[in-house]
């Protein structure tokens, strides 16, 4: 399936479905406390959680620009090197303890929280993709035309 933002066409990825217990809820996941130096290392921004664990399943190792709709809502624009890392279990898709602190990987953080959140309260998260060679101003493009909440900044 395909769909179109700002006049740009991208592919549907998956939906996000975070692990779950027997009752349906979404698990969460506390990874700080697992950090060899958090008596020494402050949080980062987003390191708080809690965290989710989920996989999109793609072995698709492209570079591209993809988005993150919230109940069909564009709400995240990036750029990636390599898809699968990027959404997998090194990437969003699961927190190590080490990216909750400051020199970790605070947008990880900050992604799978909102995963997280939103997924615990019902709504529907999808991943959209366009593979591209050279990401960068397509996602500036997007991240200026759509104005995604969960973007921080635009990106230079």
């Amino acid at each position: 399936m395909q769909r179109d933002f700002a006049g740009v066409s991208f592919d549907s990825v998956a939906t996000i479905e975070p692990e779950r217990n027997e009752r349906g809820q979404v698990l969460a996941f506390m990874p700080q406390n697992r950090y060899a130096k958090a008596a020494t290392t402050p949080l980062n921004p987003h390191g708080q959680g809690p965290f989710t664990r989920f996989s999109l399943g793609s072995g698709d190792h492209r570079a591209g620009v993809y988005i993150v709709t919230l109940n069909s809502h564009p709400v995240y624009v990036g750029k990636c090197a390599d898809f699968a890392r990027r959404w997998g279990p090194m990437g969003y898709g699961s927190i190590s303890p080490k990216n909750c602190y400051v020199g970790g990987q605070s947008t990880n953080c900050k992604v799978n929280n909102k995963v997280y959140l939103h997924a615990s309260a019902g709504d529907q998260l999808n991943v959209w993709f366009r593979p591209l060679d050279d990401p960068g101003p397509l996602e500036r493009k997007l991240v200026l035309a759509l104005r995604p909440s969960w973007n921080a900044q635009i990106p230079g």
